[in-house]
């Protein structure tokens, strides 16, 4: 069994779901994807804002990520516009005013999603005085943008959690992450009047860290992160929280192949050719997409992963093969061995996406341009057009030029990476 298997099969649950879930998703496949509108659409500019949650360009990277492998036709652009240490009044870049300005509306973005407030109540007790200034402000930070761009279309996150879960609470009445919960109340009572896109960030990682902690408290304590800022698992969890309120569809691609028959018995984002059955069955195909790159090597993310249903809800890579002769398979692609897999098993169907694959190795391969991309990006904002807003060096013009250029070929090297590629397929007797 490969590595990636080894991680994701701690406990056979994922496995099991996987295919318990294969019945209704191939059967409705194809209808669930049609139903399934991502928020996103060709051509579309987002930015991240907010503040040291967001700066580290982790969950956003997962989210960037998911697009460009899940949608490789179309084109997306992103930014991450997030400063630690913001508040819905700003922060060390700037008054809110002058960061919306330069740092979001500068770049005529078509969507923007916002996560503030971990800093807006200054981690006390619950005070009215800075609640109520951070519902002013955030409804000021949503007029200054939609009146300067109309058509703009808001995401706000309600925001991520203070871990009171592996650690202790901060203080009485319901601890310091009782607040963030009543912040993001508000942000989404402000979402629903304004008619803005809501995502929770809160809730889904402290259901994770609760089943986490109740399992090992040493890697929950590594999703929490320093209890402020999640590790990259507990950032695995705001991506898919972000992703699920956008209607991100779960399906990377669903094959069912009549081995018996010889035949291709239905396919969804995939394109099968050459398919032989003998003893052993072969068949070259060609997905629309990827799978998400999820790392399941990492102790982490693998508890993660085993505390939700991350995989069931953005990373189903669907095979099943009927009418099998013998006992066993090995499934090989490209010529590389994948797994083992019983005749039952690929009679009810496997999820493919948490195997070590080609296509997995793909994604990760885009999910590495993509985060430098944005190490490039943020490098440039940050380092030199910021740094040096108020200094003219003769060179200055060049070097941000000449960044934007590298940033471009990082871009269109990140699109080329996530291209669907044909790949052979091989089931033989063991």
């Amino acid at each position: 069994m490969r590595a990636r298997t080894k991680s994701i099969q701690l406990s056979g649950t994922v496995a099991c779901v996987a295919r318990a879930v294969f019945y209704a998703m191939l059967c409705m496949a194809g209808c669930a994807h049609a139903q399934s509108v991502f928020d996103l659409r060709d051509g579309d500019r987002v930015i991240f804002y907010g503040d040291s949650i967001t700066e580290p360009r982790m969950y956003t990277n997962f989210v960037e990520t998911y697009a460009v492998t899940r949608f490789p036709a179309l084109r997306f652009e992103f930014r991450d516009s997030a400063w630690g240490g913001d508040r819905v009044t700003g922060g060390r870049g700037g008054s809110i005013d002058v960061r919306l300005q330069r740092d979001v509306l500068a770049y005529r973005p078509s969507v923007v999603a916002i996560m503030l407030g971990i800093n807006d109540g200054w981690g006390l007790p619950y005070d009215p005085k800075l609640y109520n200034r951070f519902c002013s402000g955030y409804e000021h930070i949503i007029k200054l943008l939609t009146d300067a761009l109309p058509g703009l279309r808001v995401t706000v996150m309600r925001p991520s959690p203070y871990d009171e879960v592996t650690r202790p609470q901060a203080f009485a009445g319901g601890g310091y992450n009782g607040v963030l919960v009543r912040y993001g109340e508000f942000v989404k009572r402000l979402g629903e009047r304004e008619g803005l896109t809501v995502a929770d960030l809160n809730a889904p990682l402290v259901s994770v860290l609760v089943a986490a902690e109740a399992l090992d408290h040493a890697l929950a304590r590594r999703i929490a992160g320093d209890g402020t800022h999640p590790g990259i698992a507990g950032h695995l969890v705001l991506a898919a929280a972000l992703l699920r309120a956008w209607h991100a569809p779960a399906l990377v691609s669903s094959v069912e192949i009549d081995a018996a028959g010889t035949r291709v018995a239905r396919t969804t984002n995939a394109n099968i050719s050459a398919l032989t059955a003998d003893q052993s069955i072969g068949w070259t195909e060609t997905d629309d997409a990827l799978p998400f790159p999820i790392d399941f090597g990492d102790p982490a993310i693998a508890l993660v992963v085993r505390c939700s249903d991350i995989v069931d809800a953005l990373d189903l890579q669907l095979l099943k093969v009927t009418g099998l002769k013998f006992p066993r398979y090995m499934l090989s692609i490209d010529g590389q061995p994948v797994e083992i897999f019983d005749r039952g098993q690929l009679d009810e169907g496997v999820n493919l996406a948490v195997f070590d694959t080609p296509m997995s190795r793909q994604a990760a391969n885009v999910h590495a341009l993509t985060s430098k991309r944005n190490e490039v990006q943020f490098g440039r904002w940050r380092q030199v057009e910021s740094a040096l807003q108020s200094d003219s060096p003769a060179h200055k013009k060049a070097a941000l030029d000449a960044l934007d250029e590298l940033e471009r070929d990082l871009l269109d090297r990140q699109h080329a990476a996530a291209l669907p590629r044909p790949h052979h397929f091989e089931l033989k007797p063991q």
